[in-house]
């Protein structure tokens, strides 16, 4: 394994404008993110781990603002990157996995409209090549009839179909990193290990490098590399 960090965040402090004051939501928080490794990031709600996955691809809400401390992907601190620069880090390189997956999907929209925007930028082939590309990125994350997914509706599938679909998704942008955002908070037991399983598969498969956020440490243990605890807007070691 490159030893050469893909992702570092260091000293990391994200602050909230309230009024004329700013207060702390993330503390003085540093780790290290390797090339084809699972690190996840545990510790339980309001511990700041959606405010740091936020952070690294520059999606953190309004009144939030990182105020001391880098992150540096490939050496480079994207910390000053303004709004397109960040387009581009999330189209190319770093992928995010929203919390919810209903949220991350059109209700109402055809999964293959909604994948087929997801790859617009991506210079495919012909019209039977994206198809192609679209079954096969379904097949990749456990579906066995793929094109019956493509042409369903996201409110017709089951919690766990969806999540699998919006992780194909993010697959189509062949990113760096994934992030996982609390992938499988939404899911019955059953499911949540399945979404496990196939995070772990795609790392190996793939050489995925992969931030898996949970409050669930005892389920995400046995498939991480690394865990970074997270307590209170700080990293316990």
């Amino acid at each position: 394994m490159d030893r050469s960090p893909l992702l570092k965040v260091d000293h990391l402090e994200v602050t909230y404008k309230q009024k004329q004051q700013r207060k702390v939501i993330i503390q003085d928080v540093s780790f290290k993110l390797y090339p084809g490794e699972m690190v996840a990031m545990t510790g339980k709600s309001g511990a700041g781990k959606s405010v740091i996955a936020h952070a690294l691809v520059g999606l953190l809400d309004k009144g939030l603002s990182v105020t001391k401390g880098q992150i540096l992907f490939e050496g480079k601190n994207i910390i000053q990157f303004n709004e397109k620069q960040f387009e581009n880090l999330r189209r190319e390189n770093i992928a995010m996995m929203i919390q919810h997956s209903l949220n991350g999907l059109d209700p109402i929209r055809l999964v293959k409209k909604q994948m087929l925007e997801t790859i617009r930028h991506r210079k495919v082939g012909s019209k039977k090549e994206v198809e192609q590309l679209l079954l096969n990125l379904l097949t990749q994350v456990g579906f066995k009839e793929p094109e019956e997914v493509l042409d369903s509706y996201p409110f017709e599938l089951s919690g766990g179909m969806r999540q699998r679909v919006l992780l194909a998704m993010m697959l189509s942008l062949q990113p760096k990193i994934l992030i996982a955002d609390e992938p499988t908070t939404a899911l019955d037991i059953v499911n949540r290990e399945k979404i496990l399983e196939l995070l772990k598969q795609l790392q190996c498969n793939l050489g995925l490098t992969i931030l898996l956020i949970s409050h669930d440490e005892n389920s995400v243990n046995k498939y991480a590399d690394r865990v970074v605890h997270m307590n209170e807007g700080g990293v316990l070691l």
